[in-house]
């Protein structure tokens, strides 16, 4: 038997094994950006109805676990309401 072979198809298969696992890795990696997406969609409305009950920005922040500035500046970027 041919080692040279042998090694050659080994390697075709691992490198197929890899080239599949990539792509479901990035597949996954998308379906987390869309959830991200509309998990931050969520969390602007929310914060716009605490806004509304007069609720500071930097008492939303803390429980948000960000900074008021950032908090501030994600409702700046997007201050249409999302229909997702």
């Amino acid at each position: 038997m041919d080692f040279g072979v042998v090694d050659m198809n080994v390697r075709a298969e691992q490198e197929s094994d890899l080239l599949r696992q990539c792509g479901l890795l990035t597949e996954q990696m998308r379906d987390h950006q869309q959830a991200i997406t509309l998990l931050n969609a969520q969390r602007r409305r929310v914060v716009r109805s605490l806004r509304v009950l007069r609720v500071p920005y930097r008492k939303i922040a803390h429980a948000a676990g960000v900074s008021d500035q950032a908090l501030y500046a994600d409702l700046r970027k997007h201050p249409v309401e999302e229909t997702k």
